[in-house]
């Protein structure tokens, strides 16, 4: 039985004996497998947001196994992307399925879509749809690398809060002006962590000396200085006389598994010197009737009218002497002042006056534990600061030790200090050699450099006395940073969440649009059986017809699917052939003859 008709294209259907639609759950399986990469990147995602870290015994083991971790989260990562990647496939796979039941495809596009299903390359389809199948075919190594670094543990800084005990300024009555004589020193203890004492300008005098001698880098950069005890932390920059609880009060946070460093705020004084050449300075050398003896003396800026400041060097000559002026009895005040009156040996230190202003500051003081670095900077605050010293007794007994440093530190040939001023003097003019400086700004620098240095220390000395020896202290608050491990990288975090994201919104829109799929025919273009079969079905009729009509390009021929209808007629006013029972020749011809025809395989 054979009807006629003409048709824009030929097609070529086909068939199938079954009748009802394909819509069991095993076609949807892989959908419901999204939900593990669809949780697992927004767990991970809001551990990123939230900071989480892995904890310590995690952080101990993946340390421990970092291979095997790495090996497994690449397994792993690799198992999520063949999920997405074959669910998109699957995607595709029922889409064009279902459009393959409504209108022609061509052959190569009917390749096409089985290698963006599977996903797989095919290599003799037109080059545009090689280019698609070869990226789909790759997409998957590209989101399992997405997916292990989003999984992989990285390196980072997790924080804790804790308290640290810190100087209390608050009870200074053991802050003294103690003679330097034998058993009149003030209180003072020697331990494990370093020798501790009131008497700071006598008891710390070599580790003062030994600052000093660093107090103007050579190289012009930030100055290196050791703490002044036994914990082995060095300061980078100025200390200010803060940060002596690092090593002697911080046990419990070094104890912390995994610690870093941490930092805190302290109130402390600011110490500013400015030095001059102070021509005019009524300080001097005067030669006492004993031919050993000299007398320092003369009034200070702060001292008090018509009372002189006076103390006795001893040397063979004043040639080696180097006297430091400080009031004993002064007016009171922030600001103080420190007058040289040295002999010909030094005489680039005589008439050096420098002013010592102290001004209370809150300080950051961040202590590296591992490297046994502590930094310390200024806190611009708009609001006061709490002045630990309102009454000025601490800085006037800072400023007294200097007095009797100078004392203690000349010899009958020498005097100790003096050549320590004089290497920040020789360092600052290395440093600054080449330069368009002064000899007397060179001079002034190095000075300010070492008066800085030896108050900052001496006040450094004082915190250390009233943590250890005198026990007076107070909590605060510190922000401690140790070393952990966090869940995988933002970036990678973010990319594999948008394309998981992406992935899971095409599958949920898409079977919205198709109605969960539910015209889906049964016949699978993947499947080769259900290829066989059909064609099966069809005879030889598809091969008689692509032989006749001459087809050069077989990829273009047009096919779609249609439901078996037996040796039923089916006319809607197209050219349709039955299955072909008899191989006559009428119906070769027949099919030969007309290109614009459909036949039923």
């Amino acid at each position: 039985m054979r009807r006629t008709g003409h048709l824009d294209e030929p097609k070529h259907s086909i068939a199938s004996s079954e009748s009802t639609p394909s819509n069991s759950w095993i076609e949807h399986f892989l959908f419901v497998l999204l939900i593990i990469p669809l949780t697992l990147s927004a767990l991970v995602l809001y551990t990123d947001i939230s900071t989480w870290y892995l904890p310590d015994d995690l952080y101990a083991f993946v340390n421990t196994n970092r291979t095997s971790v790495q090996t497994a989260v690449q397994i792993f990562g690799a198992i999520l992307a063949a999920i997405e990647v074959f669910a998109l496939g699957r995607l595709i796979n029922l889409t064009t399925r279902v459009r393959f039941t409504q209108a022609p495809v061509s052959l190569d596009m009917l390749g096409f879509w089985s290698a963006l299903s599977t996903p797989t390359n095919n290599f003799s389809l037109p080059y545009w749809m090689i280019a698609i199948t070869v990226l789909l075919g790759n997409l998957s190594a590209i989101i399992s690398a997405l997916w292990t670094g989003a999984l992989t543990p990285a390196n980072a800084i997790g924080t804790q809060h804790s308290t640290l005990s810190i100087p209390d300024w608050s009870n200074i009555s053991l802050i003294k002006e103690y003679p330097s004589e034998i058993d009149k020193n003030g209180l003072s203890i020697r331990e494990a962590k370093g020798y501790f004492t009131y008497s700071v300008g006598m008891g710390l005098l070599g580790s003062l000396l030994s600052s000093m001698n660093s107090a103007s880098p050579t190289n012009g950069g930030v100055r290196n200085h050791p703490k002044m005890d036994n914990t082995r932390y060095n300061y980078h920059g100025r200390s200010y006389g803060v940060g002596a609880s690092a090593g002697l009060s911080d046990d419990d946070l070094i104890a912390m598994p995994h610690v870093r460093n941490y930092t805190y705020n302290e109130v402390g004084l600011d110490a500013s010197v400015d030095c001059i050449y102070n021509t005019s300075s009524m300080f001097v050398l005067q030669v006492l009737p004993q031919p050993t003896l000299h007398a320092a003396r003369g009034l200070l800026p702060d001292s008090k009218p018509n009372t002189p400041e006076y103390s006795v060097y001893v040397g063979r000559g004043d040639d080696a002497i180097v006297a430091l002026g400080v009031a004993a009895d002064p007016e009171y005040s922030a600001k103080r002042y420190m007058a040289i009156a040295a002999g010909s040996y030094y005489k680039d230190l005589d008439k050096v006056q420098c002013a010592v202003t102290f001004n209370p500051a809150s300080f950051n003081v961040s202590v590296d534990i591992q490297g046994r670095t502590i930094s310390v900077s200024k806190v611009r605050s708009v609001d006061p600061v709490h002045d630990i010293d309102p009454h000025h007794n601490i800085t006037h007994i800072v400023m007294r030790q200097l007095e009797l440093i100078s004392n203690d530190l000349t010899s009958y040939y020498r005097s100790t200090l003096g050549d320590a001023f004089n290497a920040s003097i020789s360092d600052y003019r290395t440093s600054v050699a080449g330069g368009d400086l002064s000899e007397m700004q060179i001079v002034m620098k190095g000075m300010e450099n070492a008066v800085t240095s030896l108050v900052d220390d001496i006040l450094g000395g004082y915190a250390s006395a009233q943590l250890m020896v005198g026990k007076f202290r107070k909590s605060t608050p510190v922000l401690v940073e140790v070393s952990t491990l966090r869940i995988g990288s933002r970036a990678y975090i973010i990319a594999s969440a948008v394309i998981t994201g992406l992935i899971a919104l095409l599958v949920i829109g898409e079977g919205i649009r198709m109605r969960w799929w539910k015209d889906l025919p049964s016949f699978d273009y993947q499947d080769n059986r259900a290829l066989v079969v059909g064609a099966s079905r069809g005879g030889r009729g598809f091969a008689e017809y692509v032989e006749q009509v001459n087809c050069k390009n077989l990829g273009s021929v047009p096919v779609i699917w249609r439901k078996g209808k037996g040796q039923e007629s089916w006319d809607q006013g197209e050219i349709v052939f039955q299955p072909l029972l008899h191989d006559s020749e009428d119906d070769i011809e027949h099919i030969g003859s007309d290109r614009n025809s459909v036949a039923w395989i």
